[in-house]
């Protein structure tokens, strides 16, 4: 027979051949096939353990096959809660029954894990929280944009025909008075804005075209008089104003600032107290600037408060402290006139009522907001399917403002198949709107093509989040201190990685990269954001794919560990499921794996254990680590010449003894690790003699060679230096 050794790097000079030859048998390829089958039937631990053909299937590929029988004890390693340190299976030492654990979706009670299907994600929801709070500023700098425009265009304008002619003007002034301007008829709104009604005499909004009439100057031939505008100084005020309003702008910092030029520039000529109660722009903005709802109060309850005489206890102003405030920013008489040579306000009331004004807006603004927004918290945690946020009309409201469309301009059934188009297909229905509003509204919901939401978007699975955490966990040191800091990097990472939805944003988030680096045992190696890109966008079944011909095969482990498609994006996750989809891709893998070490096994022992430890070598987190699994300590105790009686030492004396001949930081290193199974497998066939002689049995010594038992003890005495 050829030596151990040779007969592992038979098998591992080319594992892809060494795979495929293990897959070329019938039996392995049924066993594969009816696994990848039926695992997804499964619906409860009582269903995984009453199919033997499954359940067998699974201890195999996890290394449990002489624990096959042990059902009872499975089924409390299965129900074990993952979460909890004091769990069944986190007590038991070795490490298998907790990758086992992890491995499936099974709930303490025993049935299938349904995860978490919800209309939208918290970063989703911050997201649409965020840009409705923008919205404001959105829309108040884009109607302003307009309202510089509508201001230079119509001092130029001398006929109703280059009125109707100037698209922006149209839609300006129509939009201000509640009319739609894609549908109004440009003949019509001409006839109507020089004084002609009779066009419109039966319309159900012939009150809305009463007041477009009145806010233009036109003669009835259409024309502007000689020496005269086609709108006023008051008329066009009063149509920006308007406009403010009716875009839902009215509360932003672009309308504040219109409001405070006009009524700066007004108030200097009042002569009465009606000339300002009769222009809504002054009343409401004097009523506001005294912390009044001008929803709640009159036109006549305002005349009131400001011919109200202050001196009089009894007097309208003197029942409320706000009323009060409001007619001491006025000086007008009890009949509404003003003395002569004093002013409706004076310079300290003007600008002490505009910076009233600016401070209580600001305040009514975030407070309008904050009601809708908790609102919209408390509606989507109710809201099931895309119907469902269609037919609440506040909660659709709100969100349509948020991405800056208009809830009463879009059409729902554009909106519904909007929600239900996949943003990432470019042939979608979203992405052939050409509009970056749709998509972004369409990736800030769970919706799938059915209206029902999907599992989310998440760059890693639960079960494989927590064995990251475990693996951080394990590298730490024993210092308080370290742990302490352990855990709130783990913390800090639990919370952020769901949060991931793009490589590059997990390469951005250097905590994230330093954390995983760690956990994998990359800490002391350089990866480039290029080598980090081609890992985790790499197709771990594809075995032309990057983590599958690097030279570094722990590559792999790293790109299965994550949830990205090969676009760089972050893949759903399907839930109720009893295994993820890696995780399945892993079972399968372990199930090959296993059963090519079993093959190798029936020909020599130390060649399944050699290619045994190469696959768990990098997993090595301690000497306790080894101690935990029989199939590892029994290739280092070979190895470090130890003795079988060794094994019966107290557990800490063999670890240090263990640590301090091992640095178990070069099982990290593939190559290192080939140099230690080297010796591995000498040792193992001087131990094991074969019926031929082998070629390290020749180096060490056998076969005429004579090595001495005193030279063997000096060599099993050397501290091993990989």
């Amino acid at each position: 027979m050829i030596s151990t050794f040779l007969s592992y790097r038979m098998f591992t000079a080319d594992i892809a051949k060494s795979v495929q030859r293990t897959l070329a048998n019938a039996q392995v390829a049924r066993e594969q096939s009816y696994y990848r089958e039926n695992i997804g039937k499964v619906t409860s631990v009582d269903d995984f353990l009453n199919n033997q053909r499954l359940y067998a299937y699974a201890m195999k590929a996890y290394g449990l096959e002489d624990m096959t029988y042990a059902k009872a004890f499975m089924r409390k390693v299965l129900e074990s809660d993952l979460s909890d340190e004091n769990s069944f299976v986190r007590k038991l030492v070795d490490s298998r029954y907790l990758e086992f654990a992890r491995a499936f979706n099974f709930t303490p009670e025993g049935g299938v894990s349904a995860g978490t299907t919800v209309v939208q994600d918290q970063s989703d929801l911050d997201e649409v929280l965020g840009l409705y709070s923008e919205q404001r500023l959105r829309k108040g700098m884009a109607v302003a944009t307009e309202v510089q425009y509508y201001q230079a265009r119509m001092a130029t304008i001398t006929s109703a025909d280059q009125f109707v002619a100037d698209e922006r003007l149209f839609n300006f002034a129509l939009t201000a008075y509640g009319i739609d301007a894609s549908i109004a008829s440009e003949a019509a709104i001409k006839s109507v804005i020089s004084g002609d009604l009779s066009v419109v005499t039966g319309s159900p909004h012939y009150a809305k075209y009463e007041k477009l009439a009145a806010a233009f100057s036109f003669q009835a031939d259409g024309t502007v008089a000689s020496g005269g505008e086609a709108q006023t100084a008051s008329q066009m005020l009063q149509t920006i104003y308007l406009n403010y309003d009716v875009n839902g702008a009215s509360a932003s910092a672009s309308a504040a600032a219109f409001n405070t030029g006009i009524y700066k520039g007004l108030v200097p000529s009042l002569t009465s107290v009606d000339e300002l109660v009769d222009n809504d722009l002054l009343r409401d903005y004097a009523v506001i600037a005294a912390g009044i709802d001008p929803v709640v109060i009159s036109k006549q309850m305002v005349r009131d408060i400001l011919t109200s005489d202050l001196n009089d206890p009894a007097s309208y102003a003197n029942t409320k402290p706000e009323y009060a405030k409001l007619a001491a920013m006025f000086n007008f008489n009890t009949d509404g006139s003003l003395d002569a040579g004093v002013p409706a306000q004076t310079t300290a009331q003007l600008n002490g009522l505009v910076d009233d004004y600016h401070a209580n807006y600001q305040a009514k603004a975030l407070d309008s907001e904050t009601l809708h927004t908790s609102d919209y918290k408390r509606s989507i945690g109710l809201i099931f399917t895309v119907d469902d946020l269609l037919n609440d009309q506040r909660a659709y409201t709100y969100v349509m403002r948020a991405f800056g469309l208009d809830p009463n301009e879009e059409s729902k059934s554009k909106i519904r198949q909007v929600l239900t188009s996949d943003p990432n297909d470019p042939f979608g229905f979203v992405r052939r709107l050409r509009d970056e509003r749709y998509v972004t509204l369409a990736s800030a919901f769970n919706f799938g093509s059915d209206g029902l939401p999907q599992g989310p978007l998440r760059a890693q699975f639960s079960s494989v989040k927590t064995e990251t955490i475990d693996r951080y966990t394990a590298t730490l040191g024993t210092y308080d201190y370290q742990k302490e800091a352990g855990e709130v990097e783990s913390d800090y990472y639990s919370e952020a990685i769901d949060n991931i939805e793009t490589v590059d944003q997990l390469l951005a988030d250097k905590r994230l990269v330093a954390y995983i680096k760690k956990a994998f045992g990359f800490e002391k190696e350089t990866i480039s954001d290029g080598m980090w890109r081609q890992i985790l966008t790499s197709d771990v079944d594809d075995p032309k794919s990057f983590v599958n011909l690097a030279s570094n095969s722990r590559f792999r482990e790293l790109a299965g560990a994550f949830n990205f498609a090969t676009d760089g994006t972050a893949k759903r996750i399907a839930v109720g499921q009893v295994q993820d989809p890696n995780v399945l891709a892993n079972t399968q893998d372990l199930y090959i794996r296993q059963t090519m070490e079993q093959t190798a096994g029936d020909q020599n022992a130390g060649v399944r254990l050699a290619l045994y430890f190469q696959r768990k070598a990098s997993s090595i987190q301690s000497a306790y680590s080894i101690l935990a699994d029989k199939a590892l300590l029994e290739v280092v105790m070979t190895s470090l010449g130890l003795p079988d009686t060794a094994a019966q030492a107290d557990v800490d004396v063999l670890a240090k003894m263990i640590s301090s001949r091992i640095n178990l930081e070069d099982f990290k290193d593939p190559a290192k690790v080939e140099k230690f199974l080297a010796r591995f497998a000498a040792l193992y066939d001087i131990q094991n003699p074969q019926s031929t002689t082998s070629i390290p049995s020749l180096l060490l010594g056998q076969e005429g060679l004579g090595i001495g038992q005193d030279l063997l003890s000096s060599i099993q005495s050397v501290k091993v230096r990989i």
